[in-house]
């Protein structure tokens, strides 16, 4: 289950506090989240459900200036180009509240291969990583680390390829 608590500790990484904890602000992306159905939506579809979220609700809360305080004081405009790395980030949520099944597994492959999405990779590499070759979880490994800064994969990501999640993975 998709708790609030969990979608506010991400929007206030990317949003600030005063922002995250608005009321109703997480609420509403977690029920976004919780509205998945894997009958009639796609990983895809519920992304673009989160991001058209995140921009209405930022309109309504922060209006046509979009700037918010962040928690260091600073005050910032947040930028619709963010917006889809923002919903990504939210959608860390989703991926690692899904179970290691297989029609999971093949979902969020092709989603990531589609889309590039860095939460949907760690996803892969930290709960799925013992359905794919070693071979594509050092690839995707490599990738990461080469694509983003060291700060965004270090907690997760070990150093040595063999080293995912913090566990080690059998060849």
């Amino acid at each position: 289950m998709i708790e609030p608590r969990q979608v506010r500790e991400v929007l206030r990484s990317l949003f600030g506090s005063s922002l995250a904890d608005d009321p109703g602000f997480a609420e509403g992306a977690a029920a976004v989240l919780r509205s998945y159905a894997s009958y009639k939506d796609s990983f895809g579809s519920l992304a673009s459900r989160m991001e058209d979220y995140l921009f209405n609700a930022l309109y309504e809360r922060l209006g046509p200036s979009m700037t918010a305080r962040m928690d260091g004081g600073g005050i910032r405009r947040i930028l619709t180009s963010e917006l889809p790395g923002a919903a990504d980030e939210v959608m860390g949520v989703f991926f690692d509240s899904l179970k290691v099944y297989s029609v999971n597994y093949d979902a969020l492959h092709t989603y990531c291969m589609q889309t590039g999405s860095f939460s949907g990779f760690r996803t892969l590499l930290t709960r799925f990583g013992d359905l794919m070759p070693l071979s594509e979880r050092r690839t995707i490994a490599r990738m990461i680390r080469g694509s983003y800064p060291r700060e965004r994969w270090e907690a997760w990501l070990k150093e040595d390829d063999d080293d995912f999640g913090g566990r080690r993975l059998r060849t």
